[in-house]
Parts: structure tokens; sequence; C-alpha cells
């Protein structure tokens, strides 16, 4: 096996609409990307560093339609991973790590108020957090970048 392995397998798994499974691998593979560039580093601090690094390759191919550098989004639900600044925002490393990456790495789930989309939606996490099921293409493109 190999990281170019895993990220052919999410392609195949994302043809095949199964995307939360797609994600799950194109995380993994992410994970060592991240730990073979910084090896020294702690899993969540290196893979967040990886997410910062690359997050314009990310949302150039994972959020049709935005170009950003980075995206800080208001949680409104209670989740004891993410460490909202004093205005209650995050940023989506936090997001990507701690309850989409570790969700499905530890869990084989995904957090039950994330919603898969066909378009980018931005907006508050109230009842729902709609990510766009292109988020993958942009993490296999960043796994590429790297």
């Amino acid at each position: 096996m190999s990281i170019q392995s895993f990220v052919n397998s999410a392609k195949i798994l994302y043809d095949n609409g199964k995307y939360e499974e797609a994600l799950c691998l194109a995380c993994i593979a992410m994970d060592a990307c991240s730990s073979n560039k910084y090896p020294d580093k702690r899993n969540a601090e290196r893979y967040k560093l990886f997410l910062k690094e690359h997050f314009s390759t990310i949302c150039q191919y994972g959020f049709p339609g935005i170009e950003a550098s980075s995206i800080r989004i208001k949680v409104n639900i209670p989740n004891v991973t993410l460490k909202p600044d004093n205005n209650g925002y995050v940023d989506m490393e936090q997001i990507i790590y701690h309850v989409i990456r570790c969700g499905l790495v530890h869990e084989c789930n995904i957090e039950r108020t994330i919603q898969f989309t066909e378009t980018s939606i931005i907006g508050d996490w109230n009842d729902k957090f709609y990510i766009p099921k292109d988020i993958i293409w942009g993490f296999i493109e960043a796994i590429k970048e790297a």
C-alpha cells in the first residue's frame, strides 16, 4: 500500500457516491503526507499545519467558487474538541481535523450535523454544517502538491 493507492481508492469511492469513505481515505493519505513532512511534530499539530499550508489548493478544488487562504466558521453546536475564539469562531483546520478526520478515522462515522452538498455553502454552523463533496478533490490536490 501507498499514499497513491489510498488516493486512487478515494477517487473510485467518490465516483461511486461513497463520499464519507472517499473522504476517510483522503484524510488518511493526508495524515501520511503530514507525517512525512513534519516527523517531529505531534499528529494534530502537523495535520493542521499541512491543512493551513495547502488550504488555498484545498479551497480552489474543494470549495467551488470560493478562493481563500483561510475560512473561519461560527460554531453553534457543542463540541469539546473545537476551541473557538472569544467570538465563537473556529478555523476550518480545526473542523477538518477534529470533527471530520477524527470522526471518520476513529469512529467510522462523520458528525451527524455535517451534510455533503453539490455546491459550496459557507455560513455559521447552526443545526447543519454543509461541506461540498468536492472537498475530497481539494484534499487529493493538496496531497499531490505535497
